[in-house]
């Protein structure tokens, strides 16, 4: 019999999405790493008076919060099940747990000693619980998913909760942060504790929800929702229905954070809001690029694929340049908000730069979490 081949041609969609998404999350984790753990996600208007930190805090509040890791847990859903395909189920799971154990090393070793925010410890958790599913019969599958759904929504109803109760407990103005700490010891302290702290918070309130996309990525790859034509009209109903009302509640999420006062807390019911809208515009977002692109075949998908297979080296190493540029730790530099912005933006066009430079050459830690 002749051997199974393993070498299957790449696609380009889940690598061009992986890409996208990163610019959510490389800038929300910018503006709001100088105030960082107490501070507000999106950080404090800097300077506080002006009309172009305003503007680019709403932008972003609109545009980008909390759409990049739903995104990449989707994406991430995706991967596992076009690793595991073709493959007997004893390899592909031995494969798999190879894969997120090494990546729970660096997410444990990224939280604690370079932002506490640290996603890849919650995507190996929960991405670990999905690789025994990974191969259900569809009709249990459908069911699973189901399941993953109603324990999301419950999730975000908890999260809706915490969300009030902790507006009741106004920040102290002597609480430190990020960018205030000084020294090494003092940083790891307070970024490690708080990592470690928000743990089990993140595995209540965001495991379902992480854990929903990823098993909607495997889905979505099973039936191959993204490149198949034969699923275009459904992309395109479904976001004739959903876009313009989530357009409408995104812009108003935007303009509450941006018409904020700087020196005043956001209201909860915002945050709430901006949360709860999260996860459907992301989802209209992946529509928008599964029409554009024509289910991935447009050539611009091929420009950013090669970021898109490189994302997990530019990640840590955004946080590795957040703490020696902007914390007290390093050289606590303070950019304004637009700066800040304009800055991570620039940064991802240099990584798509150097991405396509690199040809077929993995990244440190693409090559690390790859290796037998």
């Amino acid at each position: 019999m002749a051997p199974h081949n393993r070498q299957r041609p790449r696609q380009t969609l889940p690598d061009a999405l992986r890409a996208l998404a990163l610019i959510s999350v490389l800038v929300v984790n910018a503006i709001g790493y100088a105030s960082a753990p107490w501070g507000p996600t999106l950080g404090f208007r800097t300077p506080p008076d002006s009309a172009w930190a305003s503007l680019a805090q709403g932008l972003v509040a609109a545009l980008l919060h909390g759409k990049g890791y739903t995104t990449l847990a989707f994406v991430f859903g995706m991967a596992l099940w076009l690793a595991a395909r073709g493959r007997p189920r004893a390899e592909a799971l031995q494969r798999g747990q190879r894969r997120q154990g090494r990546l729970l090393q660096l997410g444990i070793f990224h939280g604690a000693f370079l932002y506490f925010g640290d996603i890849l410890t919650l995507y190996a958790l929960v991405g670990r619980q999905l690789l025994r599913r990974l191969h259900l019969p569809w009709g249990a599958f459908r069911r699973h998913l189901w399941r993953a759904l109603g324990w999301a929504v419950l999730a975000k109803l908890v999260l809706l909760g915490f969300t009030l109760v902790a507006a009741e407990s106004p920040a102290r103005a002597d609480t430190p942060s990020l960018s205030t700490v000084q020294g090494a010891w003092a940083f790891f302290q307070l970024n490690a504790g708080f990592y470690a702290a928000i743990q089990i918070v993140a595995l209540i309130v965001g495991g379902p929800v992480m854990y929903l996309c990823m098993v909607g990525g495997v889905a979505a790859a099973r039936l191959r929702l993204l490149p198949h034509r034969r699923w275009r009209p459904l992309w395109r109903r479904g976001l004739r229905l959903a876009g313009p009302p989530l357009l409408v509640l995104s812009i108003a999420y935007g303009w509450a954070w941006a018409a904020h006062g700087a020196a005043t807390d956001i209201n909860p019911w915002i945050e709430a809001l901006g949360d709860l809208i999260a996860l459907p515009v992301a989802a209209c977002y992946l529509a928008v690029v599964v029409l554009a692109s024509d289910g991935g075949r447009a050539r611009w998908c091929g420009w950013l694929a090669p970021l898109g297979q490189r994302t997990l080296t530019l990640y840590v190493g955004h946080s590795a340049l957040c703490l020696v540029l902007l914390l007290g730790a390093g050289w606590a530099l303070a950019p304004t908000t637009l700066q800040t912005v304009l800055g991570c933006l620039g940064l991802w066009l240099l990584a798509l730069v150097a991405a396509r430079l690199s040809g077929h050459r993995r990244w440190p830690l693409e090559a690390w979490l790859a290796r037998r």
